[in-house]
């Protein structure tokens, strides 16, 4: 073997190690100290997108499976599909804060529910609305696989079809399950309140779940007691139903390891069937029986 080549080899191998030690403790550090000092929304939003394409970087040069590297056709069909969910995302968010946010508001403001402690410094603020987010949706998501007219209805079966997982997988949702989606951050405002960290906690929920569908190599000993990882959450993408119905945490795995859903272990296959559908029969999923 040439020194170049085992050249090449030590520094592939130190990357690897670096990344699997060092990426999602880093991103989520990072995370919080733009939180620590009142960054703006649009370093937030800075943040994710590179830490989106880092993410992605590592993807290509360090895949944990090779196998799972997609196509630029697969990453084209893929995006489009992000984009329409993410539109519609947008919009359903806008017709939730003319209606029902806006009545939650007002009786959130009439009950004097805003117990937040907003004398809390912020990194705390960032982790409790983290937490309370991840209780109220842990119960949606686990619902939602536990039972059949949810699954169908909520659209959530088109995020778990797809066999080969990256971090664009995380925004991959069926447009019709932003619905679904928007409500526990609602939820969350309305009894306790905290928007003063909104973009704060979106940002470490975004990087978080990214990391959690990425196709890296990550460490899950010590960041994965309270975070969720990609070990874990591909586990949850399993094929195996009983496998699936698991680590419903999608960023935070404490609400799993408390009620007794935590599961640490390998996964063969992900998806729903043998074949990932094509994207038109993705979009039908809800309105057909499965």
């Amino acid at each position: 073997m040439s020194v170049e080549i085992r050249f090449r080899t030590f520094l592939m191998r130190t990357m690897r190690q670096i990344v699997y030690w060092l990426l999602q403790p880093v991103l989520i550090a990072a995370s919080l100290y733009l939180a620590h000092t009142n960054a703006s929304l649009d370093t937030h939003v800075l943040f994710i997108t590179a830490a989106f394409c880092i993410i992605t970087l590592f993807e290509i040069a360090i895949p944990a499976r090779p196998d799972w590297r997609k196509s630029a056709g697969e990453t084209a069909a893929l995006l489009v599909f992000v984009i329409l969910a993410g539109t519609a995302y947008a919009m359903i968010e806008t017709l939730y804060e003319r209606s029902l946010f806006k009545w939650m508001a007002s009786l959130n403001e009439a009950w004097h529910l805003d117990i937040w402690p907003s004398q809390w410094p912020v990194v705390a603020q960032v982790l409790l609305v983290f937490v309370a987010f991840e209780f109220v949706n842990y119960w949606y998501h686990r619902a939602a696989h536990r039972w059949k007219w949810l699954w169908r209805l909520s659209g959530h079966s088109s995020h778990h079809a797809f066999k080969k997982l990256s971090g664009l997988n995380a925004v991959a949702n069926h447009p019709i399950e932003a619905f679904f989606l928007i409500l526990p951050r609602a939820i969350v405002g309305f009894l306790f309140g905290g928007e003063a960290v909104g973009a704060a906690f979106v940002s470490l929920a975004s990087v978080t779940a990214l990391l959690a569908h990425s196709n890296i190599n990550l460490n899950s000993a010590v960041v994965g007691w309270f975070f969720t990882t990609n070990r874990y959450h591909i586990h949850h993408h399993s094929q195996v139903i009983n496998e699936s119905n698991t680590n419903y945490g999608c960023v935070c795995i404490v609400w799993d390891r408390l009620f007794g859903t935590f599961k640490d272990a390998d996964t063969k296959e992900t998806g729903i069937g043998d074949v990932q559908p094509g994207y038109k029969a993705l979009i039908l999923m809800p309105f057909k029986r499965q």
